[in-house]
C-alpha cells in the first residue's frame, strides 16, 4: 500500500501485521542471552568492550547494560533491569526471566485470538492477584534480627560470582552484616547505604575486612612524621595551611632583597600562626581538603603530629560521621566539640600501595569494607556483589518481610493463582492462567541451570503443592545445592519479600507497555538504507516506495542484532 499523502518518502514503516510479532521477539531474545545467569549454579557472562577491555560478570544489571542494545523491545527489558536494580539492589536477571515468560505467553495467546487489550487487562488483574498473594504469604520479621540478616546475605552471596565456597564460611558476609548493624538506627529503621564506604585493592581474598571506621587511599605527608596515633584526635579543615597564589592577575612590588625577605618571613608567619592554633586545640591528626605545604609540615612534625593533605571532598564527609568531627573552615576558632575520635590513625601497605586507615572510633555512623581479589576484573564484580548484599539488607530493615528462595514463591503464587482463576470473567481468564504458568518460569530456569530435567521438576513441584488448599502452603522450591525440589525454609534460602514485588510489578508493566506498540515508523536520511529487526525485516527506500520482506524461516534460531 503506498502513502504518498501521509508519508514523506525518507519515513519507512514495518506494518502492523508484523511490529508487535518482532516486538515480542525481541524482548525475549535478550531475556535467552541471560537466564543462564540465574540462581547459585548460573554461569557468568564475558563482555569485552570496543578496547579489548572484559567485564566478567554474573549481575544482570551490569551485564545489560553493557550491552549494546538498540531495539526499543529489548531496551525496554535492559531498563527493567536497571529499574530493579536502582530500587531493591536485586532481582534483575528474574525480573528479565519473567518478562521473556510473559511475553512467549503473550505471542501464543495472540494466536489464538485473543486481542492485545484483553491480554494487558489480564496481566493487571494477574500481577494485582499476585502482590496480593504475596502479601499473605511473606513472614514478617525482626529488623534488627542479626541471624536474619546473615541468612539474607548468604542467600544473596550464594547466587554471585563471589560464591565457591560452603554457607558457614563466607566471611565477607559477617563483616557486611556488621557494617549494616552499626550504621542502621533500628529504632526508626532507617539506613543510609552511603554510609559504607567500599575500597578494592588487589590482594588475597582473605584479608577483606571491615573497617570501623574510614580507610583513606594516600600516605601521610612526611615520611618522618609517625605512622600510627593512638588515641587520635582528629581536626578535619578547609583552610589552606600554604602560600596563597591568587586566581587573576596581580603584582607586588618588591625592590630589595630585604623586602623579599619580609614578604617571606610573614608569609610564614601566617602560616604558623596557624599551625600553633591548631597545636593549642590538641590535635594530633589533622586532615585537611586543601594544600599544607612543606613549612607547616615541619612544625607539625615537630609537636608529633600526622597531616594528610588535599583528601577527598567525600572522604572528608565520611570521615565527619565516623569520627564525629566537624569541618572547621576558620582556624581562629577550635572548640573541643570540633575534634573527632579514633583509637588508632596508622599508615598501612595494602597491595602495592599505602593507606591510611582512621579506626576503632567510639560510635561510627560510617565504615569502611575494604575489598580484595587478584584481579580488577574480580574486585568490580566483588563490588557489585557487595553493593547487591547491601542493598538487600536495607530492603529488609525498611520492610521486615521475608519469602524463601529457591523460585518457591513464584510456585506458590502460580498455585495459588490456579486455585481462583475461574473466578475472572471472559477471555482474561485464560490470561491469568498463562500468567501462572510464567512465574513457574523462574523455579523452572533454576532447574535447568543445575542440570534437572524441567518436566520432571515441574511435575513434581506442581505435585507438592497440590497437596495444600484451604490458604496452607509449604515453601517448596529448587535447591540448587542438592538438585531436588525441596522445603526452601528449612534450607535457610531466603529473600526480601519487596524484592519479589519489585519484580512481578516491573514485569507486568513492560510486557504490557512491549504489548501495546502496534507499528513502528523509521526515519532515514540516506537513501537505500536498510532497517534491520532481528536480522529479520529489511525496509528500503526505492522511488519513494517502502518494501518490507520478512523471512519465516527459521526464525526462532536468529540472533538480534541491530535495529535500524
Amino acid at each position: 500500500m503506498k502513502y504518498p499523502e501521509l508519508l514523506n518518502q525518507d519515513v519507512a514503516r514495518v506494518g502492523v501485521q508484523n511490529t508487535r510479532k518482532y516486538n515480542l521477539l525481541a524482548g525475549r531474545l535478550i531475556t535467552d542471552v541471560i537466564k543462564t545467569s540465574l540462581g547459585p549454579r548460573g554461569l557468568e557472562k564475558i563482555y569485552i568492550d570496543i578496547q579489548g577491555d572484559a567485564t566478567i560478570t554474573k549481575h544482570g544489571g551490569a551485564f545489560l547494560r553493557k550491552v549494546d542494545v538498540e531495539h526499543p523491545a529489548a531496551k525496554a527489558v535492559v531498563d527493567a533491569a536497571n529499574s530493579v536494580d536502582n530500587n531493591v539492589g536485586d532481582g534483575t536477571i528474574t525480573v528479565a526471566v519473567l518478562i521473556g515468560a510473559l511475553l512467549k505467553r503473550a505471542e501464543e495467546l495472540l494466536q489464538m485470538g485473543i486481542p492485545p487489550a484483553v491480554i494487558s487487562r489480564g496481566y493487571q488483574k494477574s500481577a494485582k492477584m499476585a502482590l496480593e498473594i504475596l502479601q499473605r504469604i511473606s513472614k514478617k520479621s525482626n529488623p534488627s534480627d542479626r541471624q536474619l540478616m546473615q541468612l539474607l546475605a548468604i542467600s544473596c552471596l550464594k547466587s554471585k560470582s563471589i560464591y565457591n565456597m560452603s554457607s558457614d564460611e563466607i566471611p565477607i558476609a559477617n563483616q557486611i552484616v556488621e557494617a549494616i548493624c552499626t550504621i542502621t538506627n533500628f529504632e526508626k529503621n532507617k539506613i543510609d547505604v552511603d554510609d559504607i564506604k567500599i575500597e578494592e585493592k588487589p590482594g588475597n581474598v582473605a584479608d577483606i575486612q571491615l573497617v570501623k571506621g574510614i580507610v583513606i587511599d594516600k600516605t601521610i605527608d612526611n615520611y618522618a612524621m609517625p605512622k600510627s596515633i593512638e588515641n587520635a584526635k582528629i581536626l578535619l579543615t578547609n583552610e589552606i595551611l600554604e602560600p596563597i597564589h591568587t586566581r587573576t592577575d596581580a603584582e607586588i612590588s618588591i625592590n630589595t632583597p630585604e623586602q623579599m625577605s619580609l614578604f617571606k618571613k610573614q608569609e610564614n608567619q601566617n602560616i604558623l600562626d596557624k599551625v600553633k592554633k591548631i597545636i593549642e586545640s590538641g590535635a594530633n591528626v589533622v586532615i585537611s581538603r586543601k594544600g599544607i605545604d612543606s613549612f607547616a609540615q615541619e612544625s607539625f612534625l615537630k609537636a608529633d603530629i600526622i597531616t594528610m593533605r588535599r583528601v577527598k571532598s567525600n572522604d572528608i564527609w565520611w570521615l565527619e560521621k565516623a569520627t564525629g568531627a566537624k569541618t572547621i573552615k576558620s582556624l581562629n576558632e577550635i572548640s573541643q566539640n570540633d575534634l573527632g575520635y579514633a583509637k588508632r590513625v596508622y599508615e598501612k601497605s595494602v597491595g602495592d600501595d599505602k593507606m591510611v586507615f582512621v579506626d576503632g572510633c567510639k560510635n561510627p555512623k560510617s565504615v569502611t569494607l575494604l575489598l580484595r581479589a587478584n584481579s580488577k576484573r574480580y574486585l568490580e564484580e566483588f563490588h557489585r556483589t557487595a553493593l547487591n548484599v547491601i542493598y538487600v539488607l536495607r530492603d529488609f530493615i525498611e520492610n521486615p518481610l521475608i519469602v524463601a528462595g529457591g523460585g518457591s514463591p513464584e510456585a506458590i503464587i502460580a498455585h495459588k493463582i490456579r486455585q481462583q482463576y475461574l473466578s475472572v470473567e471472559g477471555k482474561e481468564q485464560i490470561v491469568v492462567e498463562r500468567f501462572a504458568d510464567a512465574l513457574e518460569e523462574i523455579p523452572l530456569t533454576l532447574a535447568r541451570n543445575v542440570g534437572m530435567d524441567p518436566i520432571d521438576t515441574l511435575t513434581e513441584l506442581r505435585s507438592k503443592h497440590a497437596k495444600y488448599s484451604n490458604g496452607k502452603f509449604e515453601w517448596f522450591g529448587i535447591d540448587s545445592d542438592q538438585r531436588k525440589v525441596s522445603e526452601m525454609f528449612s534450607k535457610k534460602v531466603i529473600e526480601p519479600a519487596i524484592v519479589k514485588q519489585q519484580v512481578i510489578k516491573t514485569a507486568a508493566e513492560v510486557t504490557n507497555m512491549i504489548l501495546k506498540v502496534d507499528d513502528i515508523f523509521m526515519k532515514d536520511e540516506i537513501d537505500n538504507t536498510h532497517c534491520h529487526i532481528d536480522g529479520t525485516v529489511h525496509a528500503h527506500k526505492d522511488g519513494g516506495k517502502v518494501h518490507n520482506h520478512f523471512e519465516q524461516e527459521g526464525l526462532e534460531q536468529r540472533q538480534m542484532h541491530h535495529y535500524y
